[in-house]
C-alpha cells in the first residue's frame, strides 16, 4: 500500500472515493473542496442540519455525486473535536481503511487540512495515523485457499492536504515504517508453530539483517553448550528443534549510547512436564511475541536511521514434554554462574531471558536494557488486556517508557520491585528458584527472578502477556496478535537518540 500527499490542482483530482471527517461540535465543509458542492445531493449544509447521523466516531454517510472524477464522497464521523486525541485519530484513520474494504476499493483519498484538529504535536499525529492505515490494512491470508470473499488489498491512499506542513512527507515515511514493523511482529506471532520454529525465526532475522546491514551473532545448540547457557538449554531439552540465541546489532556512526533489547522467543509453550491445560493451548504460539516486537522495533529503528546503537538479543526455543525434557526439581547452572532450581517447567520464559540478559550485558555492555516477554498470567489478572506491566528500579527509565507508550497507544503501568519479594524466590538447594514459594504477585516475582541476572546496567522489564494478543479489537488493530511494544520501543529509543 502506498500513501502519498496531494496538495495542488484538486479540481482535477480523480479518485473513486473521497473520505472526509465530520466532528460533532464542528461540522465544516473544506473550502478547498467547494468545487464539489454543486455535484452533491444533499449539499453539506443541509446534511449537517439534520439530526442523523450524530457524527459519532465511525458513523458515516455516503453521498454519490454527479462529478465524473470523484463519484463517491464519504462523510465519516469523528466524534467531538474537544475530545480529539491520538487514540481517536488512530481509530478514525483505521475506520477510513475499513470503509475502503467495505466498498472493495483499492484507491481512495482522505482529506485533512488545517481546519481539522492536529493534536498538540502534528508530527505524532500524522505518524500515528499513517501507521494506523497500515495496521488496519494488514491481514494474514497465507493459509487461506478460498479468498473470493476477501476485499482486494488496498493499493493507494492519497492524503489530500492543500497546505501541508513542510515535513509531512517525512512523517508519512516514518508512519509507514512503523506500521510495517508492527505488521512484521503481528505476522510472526500469528504464524503457527509448525511453520515458525526457532530455526525459521532465525532465517527471517537473517533476511532482515541483509536488508538493514545488521551485525549478526547466532548461537546454536553447540555454541550455547560451549558458553554454558544451561538455563536456556534446559527449556529446549524436550524439543527436537534446536534452540538459538540470535543477536542483531544496528550501529550508527553518530551514536553516543547503546540500547540493549531482549525479547522472549518461545515459539510454542506446552508448559513442558508441567503441561498446560488443553483449552486455549493453541494460543501458546504467541509466546514469542516479545521476540517479534523486539525484531520489529529493531527494523524500524534501522529504517528510520536513528543516531543510536541498538543490540537485540532473541532467545528462541520450543518448550515441549518428552523423555529428554527438564523435570521439576532439576537444578541448572546459568550463564551468569548462578544456579536455578526448576520448580515449574512452565515458568520457562524467565529461564531463557536470564541467560540472554546476562550474555547481552557482559559481552555488549549496553547503557540500558529493556526486555519484553509474555511472561505471566498474573499480569493479566492485575491489568487485564488494556496495559502491560513495567518493572524497574530506575524511575526515570519507567517514566520515559510510559511516555513512549502513551504516544504509541501502548499503555504501561508500573509494579514494584521491593526487596521483600526477593525472599520468596530463595531456594534451599540453589541460588534461586524459578517460581515463588507463595502464590500471588506472580508478575512481580517473575521480574524479581530476572533481576538476579542483571548487573549494574539500568534495566526495565515489560510483561506483555495481556497485550500481545488479547487487546480489544479496534479499527486500526484487528483481533489476534497486536505487535504491542514495537511502536513503544521506537518512540522511546527515538527520544534517547535526541
Amino acid at each position: 500500500m502506498k500513501v502519498q500527499i496531494r496538495s495542488k490542482r484538486l479540481q482535477i483530482l480523480e479518485i473513486p472515493v473521497l473520505i472526509l471527517p465530520v466532528f460533532q461540535d464542528k461540522k465544516v465543509w473544506p473550502h478547498a473542496l467547494n468545487f464539489l458542492i454543486e455535484h452533491l445531493h444533499p449539499v453539506p449544509d443541509q446534511l449537517f442540519q439534520h439530526p442523523r447521523p450524530e457524527w459519532k466516531l465511525h458513523q458515516k454517510r455516503l453521498i454519490y455525486t454527479t462529478h465524473n472524477r470523484i463519484p463517491l464522497v464519504v462523510l465519516q464521523g469523528a466524534g467531538k473535536e474537544s475530545e480529539w486525541n491520538l487514540d481517536k485519530a488512530r481509530q478514525w484513520w483505521g475506520a477510513a481503511l475499513q470503509v475502503m474494504n467495505e466498498l472493495k476499493e483499492v484507491k481512495a483519498g482522505i482529506y485533512w487540512d488545517g481546519q481539522f484538529p492536529q493534536t498538540r504535536d502534528p508530527e505524532n499525529l500524522f505518524i500515528e495515523c499513517v501507521a494506523a492505515l497500515h495496521t488496519a490494512a494488514y491481514r494474514v491470508t497465507h493459509f487461506q485457499t478460498e479468498r473470493e470473499e476477501l476485499p482486494p488489498e488496498v493499493e493507494m491512499i492519497e492524503i489530500i492536504h492543500p497546505h501541508p506542513p513542510k515535513r509531512l512527507t517525512k512523517w508519512l515515511e516514518t508512519g509507514e515504517h512503523l506500521g510495517k514493523a508492527v505488521n512484521l511482529a503481528r505476522q510472526l506471532a500469528e504464524f503457527p508453530s509448525n511453520e515458525l520454529t526457532p530455526q525459521v525465526f532465525v532465517k527471517r532475522m537473517r533476511e532482515l539483517g541483509e536488508i538493514h546491514k545488521w551485525q549478526l551473532e547466532v548461537l546454536d545448540r553447540k555454541a550455547l553448550e560451549k558458553k554454558r547457557m544451561n538455563a536456556l538449554l534446559a527449556v529446549a531439552q524436550g524439543s527436537d528443534h534446536s534452540p538459538y540465541l540470535a543477536i542483531a546489532s544496528y550501529r550508527h556512526p553518530a551514536a553516543k549510547q547503546t540500547v540493549g533489547l531482549v525479547g522472549k522467543g518461545v515459539t510454542f509453550d506446552s508448559g513442558g512436564i508441567s503441561i498446560k491445560p488443553s483449552k486455549n493451548m493453541e494460543e501458546m504460539k504467541y509466546d514469542m511475541s516479545g521476540a517479534a516486537a523486539v525484531l520489529g522495533a529493531l527494523s524500524v529503528v534501522s529504517a528510520t536511521r536513528l543516531p543510536i546503537n541498538v543490540v537485540a538479543a532473541l532467545p528462541l526455543v520450543e518448550n515441549m514434554p518428552s523423555g529428554k525434557a527438564i523435570r521439576p526439581g532439576d537444578i541448572v547452572r546459568s550463564y551468569s554462574g548462578k544456579t536455578i532450581e526448576i520448580i515449574n517447567t512452565d515458568a520457562e520464559g524467565r529461564l531463557i531471558l536470564a541467560d540472554a540478559l546476562s550474555y547481552l550485558e557482559q559481552k555488549y555492555q549496553p547503557d540500558v536494557m529493556v526486555d519484553l516477554a509474555t511472561l505471566t498470567g498474573a499480569v493479566v489478572v492485575a491489568l487485564g488486556n488494556m496495559a502491560a506491566a513495567v518493572l524497574s528500579e530506575k524511575d526515570d527509565l519507567t517514566r520515559a517508557l510510559r511516555e513512549a507508550g502513551d504516544l504509541a497507544g501502548e499503555k504501561l503501568w508500573p509494579l514494584p520491585l521491593w526487596e521483600d519479594y526477593k525472599e520468596l524466590m530463595k531456594s534451599k538447594l540453589a541460588d534461586v528458584r524459578n517460581i515463588s514459594t507463595k502464590s500471588g504477585a506472580g508478575a512481580i516475582t517473575a521480574a524479581i527472578f530476572l533481576q538476579q541476572f542483571v548487573g549494574k546496567t539500568a534495566w526495565a522489564h515489560l510483561d506483555i502477556a495481556g497485550t500481545a494478543y488479547g487487546m480489544p479489537a479496534k479499527s486500526h488493530r484487528p483481533e489476534g496478535a497486536t505487535g504491542f511494544g514495537v511502536k513503544l520501543l521506537w518512540y522511546w529509543i527515538s527520544s534517547l537518540s535526541k
